[in-house]
């Protein structure tokens, strides 16, 4: 399903990532262990086109066949959210302050799946009540700020398994979430 060959990523012509090599089947869950530091979050953004300014990736990313590494950015953004999500380290920068949760949980959905505005917003609340949020329906309408950091984190993985993605990217996706919850 993933395929990924000889994933450098350099910026400023100094290596960040070198020579990752790595295949994920469906259903298949791939962990990858290593200090802070070693390339682990940069592998997932590359794998999303999403690397810092300046930063190049080369090598090969394929989903099903396809080198992600060769898409346009309008192509990528289909792939994104869609086909590959992310759930990051810290909910505090992945979520945007300005925009309602319901809002940031349903654009992609009705984006990616074609989802009306009432079938997208029934889906976010089953989707809220399933990472359990409490009062789903009204947390709906409130901002990031309005929740704990351990919510966030929720909300964010909410974000992430919106539209069933093919391939799922979880960089440290407990660390926000106290004890019981991550169990």
């Amino acid at each position: 399903m993933l395929d990924i060959t000889d994933l450098r990523v350099t910026i400023g012509g100094r290596d960040i990532l070198g020579g990752v090599d790595l295949s994920l089947r469906q259903g298949q869950v791939h962990g990858l262990a290593g200090e802070s530091g070693s390339g682990k979050t940069m592998t997932g953004l590359a794998v999303l086109g999403l690397l810092p300014h300046g930063a190049r990736a080369t090598g090969s990313i394929a989903l099903e066949g396809r080198d992600l590494l060769g898409l346009r950015p309008k192509e990528l953004n289909r792939v994104r959210g869609g086909e590959i999500a992310m759930v990051f380290q810290d909910p505090a920068t992945s979520l945007h302050p300005m925009l309602s949760i319901g809002r940031q949980l349903t654009e992609h959905m009705r984006h990616h799946l074609g989802l009306g505005r009432s079938e997208a917003r029934a889906r976010a609340v089953e989707l809220l009540a399933k990472v359990r949020i409490p009062g789903p329906e009204e947390a709906f309408g409130r901002y990031p700020h309005q929740f704990s950091g351990g919510m966030r984190q929720r909300i964010a993985i909410a974000i992430a398994l919106a539209c069933s993605p093919k391939v799922l990217i979880a960089d440290e996706p407990t660390t926000a979430l106290d004890v019981t919850v991550q169990a």
